[in-house]
């Protein structure tokens, strides 16, 4: 597998843009302001969509193609989190529950992790950790080049 092709941006930046190539690349789908909570989400899950999902609508990093994954993202949480209250429920908590199963008994702890890790990988796309977000290309409008004028005159002349 080779490696990822170099955004449009960085061509133009490095001065290798060719309009026969680069021009028809990437989506072009307008971010959405805001996105109320599915109905599909109760709970825990609609708690924190309430809370992040008004934050990258207004970064612009929501588009209305990312309804369905950001859904399954929050569905995931909300499963993740009714695992492990299945699992502190058990007399003594989490860790008597993980010490008392037997070898073929389904480990609610590891399902609600393998969960988390979903719901997790989905949002890592959108920026949630500093990390991810210095990896991160919004949805930004080209900026007007203000040295265009001054550009064209030192190469005209």
């Amino acid at each position: 597998m080779g490696r990822p092709p170099k955004p449009v941006e960085q061509h133009i930046q490095d001065g290798t843009y060719q309009k026969c190539r680069h021009e028809d690349r990437g989506t072009q789908l307008e971010p959405v302001k805001s996105l109320s909570c599915p109905p599909s989400l109760s709970g825990d899950a609609a708690e924190k969509w309430d809370e992040i999902v008004p934050n990258l609508c207004s970064a612009e990093l929501v588009t209305g193609a990312d309804f369905p994954v950001l859904e399954h993202a929050f569905h995931c949480y909300g499963l993740a989190r009714s695992l492990r209250e299945i699992a502190a429920q058990y007399p003594g908590g989490e860790a008597k529950y993980i010490a008392s199963l037997d070898r073929m008994k389904k480990d609610v702890v590891f399902e609600s992790l393998r969960y988390m890790q979903e719901f997790e990988k989905i949002m890592y796309k959108f920026g949630i950790t500093p990390v991810e977000r210095a990896r991160i290309k919004g949805n930004v409008k080209p900026e007007e080049d203000e040295d265009g004028a001054v550009k064209g005159i030192i190469g005209n002349g």
